[in-house]
């Protein structure tokens, strides 16, 4: 008969970075002996109490944390463990070192079961009602969100540009979104597109995907938790004004993990709104056919522009054919760029951040702006407006 399982140890709470959830699943666990009690008190399942412990106990291991040896002193907060030495002997008494590194799929599992803990703490939002007045169905305003980058980290003189973190990049957006949605005509559907590189960062690693090391502010669990939030005002402030909303979350060559986190947010929040649509962010391309406009979405940092187009009529040979407008929202590249092809037009949209310290020194910077188009269901454009973020005025060195 197997044995019912321990408590776990309290430290976990010090090294996992738990969420107040997760806090409480544990220490309701460590109070009550089992976690049948503890479900039982915080009226739970108790497999989810389980589950919670497991998540958190995970992190602090990552930390360097054991329930007999803790490396956490000696692993810098914006580091990890990434793996294990052990010294032993083999079957001839040889001294041999065997090294270990967690597998791939259970980091990605990990990630996975800690977005659903994620999402199951959002309460899903009240219904906003709809705007009042007819609204335009022959209209769309879409607004394109340029490689964002909340969670970069920016020192005005190193940079000779301006200051950036988390708290400025959030505000920007906010910004940003308030001025384009007051500008726009009454349409009755309103598009709200991130291009990829939402987040900076792609883990607490506090690289790229990659493993390209970058510079970031604060912490990547607030950072998350601060994209949500961004999200969440937009589409809230899109509902007063348009009367549906389709919401597209890209993946980004920064962002790719946290890009599935913070749609699965922003689906978990508007759960109980019907007029809200957020798109899957599973694959790479994205596709919206409205009216005479086929639109995809795609960050750019994989495929080139003339690539892309082919891509579309391949993967959307029958909309192609039904459409006459034909465009792909992009990101990537930091500056804005239209390009003309066969058939279709790419868009790449600006960064909206200042530059950091790599991008300073090789002479690249963002040029800050947010666009809104507003599309004619029977093709074309209705329009094009811009936000362009505040720019410093920096002074020289010296005056002579």
């Amino acid at each position: 008969m197997s044995s019912k399982p321990s408590p776990p140890d309290i430290a976990i709470l010090e090294y996992g970075s738990p969420t107040e959830n997760q806090t409480e699943s544990i220490r309701a666990w460590i109070q009550e002996g089992t976690t049948r009690k503890a479900a039982k008190l915080l009226g739970k399942d108790p497999g989810n109490i389980g589950r919670d412990a497991k998540l958190v106990r995970q992190r602090a291991e990552k930390a360097g944390w054991s329930p007999t040896f803790s490396a956490s002193e000696l692993v810098p907060t914006t580091e990890q463990v990434i793996g294990r030495s052990i010294l032993t002997k083999d079957d001839e008494g040889n001294t041999v070192w065997l090294k270990t590194k967690a597998k791939k799929e259970e980091e990605q599992h990990a990630f996975k079961e800690f977005i659903k803990t994620l999402t199951e703490e959002i309460k899903p939002a009240k219904k906003i009602p709809a705007p009042k007045g007819k609204k335009n169905d022959e209209l769309m305003s879409g607004i394109f969100i340029g490689d964002a980058h909340i969670g970069m980290y920016a020192y005005a003189p190193e940079t000779k540009h301006s200051d950036f973190n988390t708290d400025i990049a959030a505000q920007g957006l906010r910004d940003a979104i308030d001025d384009l949605i007051a500008r726009s005509p009454d349409a009755e559907t309103g598009l709200l597109c991130d291009v990829g590189d939402f987040m900076h960062m792609n883990s607490s690693l506090y690289t790229t995907l990659k493993g390209t090391p970058l510079d970031c502010d604060t912490r990547y669990s607030r950072v998350l938790r601060i994209a949500g939030r961004v999200m969440k005002y937009a589409v809230t402030k899109m509902l007063i004004k348009f009367q549906k909303v389709i919401v597209v979350i890209a993946k980004g060559n920064h962002n790719e993990d946290p890009a599935v986190a913070v749609q699965e947010i922003t689906s978990a929040h508007f759960e109980n709104e019907p007029r809200v649509t957020v798109l899957d962010t599973d694959g790479y391309f994205h596709y919206i056919e409205w009216g005479k406009w086929l639109i995809g979405v795609n960050h750019g940092d994989k495929i080139k522009p003339a690539k892309l187009v082919n891509v579309m009529a391949r993967d959307m040979a029958a909309a192609w054919g039904r459409t006459t407008h034909r465009m792909w929202a992009t990101g990537h590249f930091h500056h804005q760029q239209v390009l003309e092809l066969d058939g279709c037009t790419v868009y790449k949209f600006g960064a909206l951040p200042p530059p950091d310290s790599w991008h300073a020194g090789a002479g690249f910077g963002g040029n800050g702006q947010m666009q809104m188009i507003t599309f004619k269901k029977g093709g074309g454009r209705h329009s094009t407006m811009i936000y362009d973020l505040p720019q410093p005025s920096q002074e020289p060195d010296l005056v002579a």
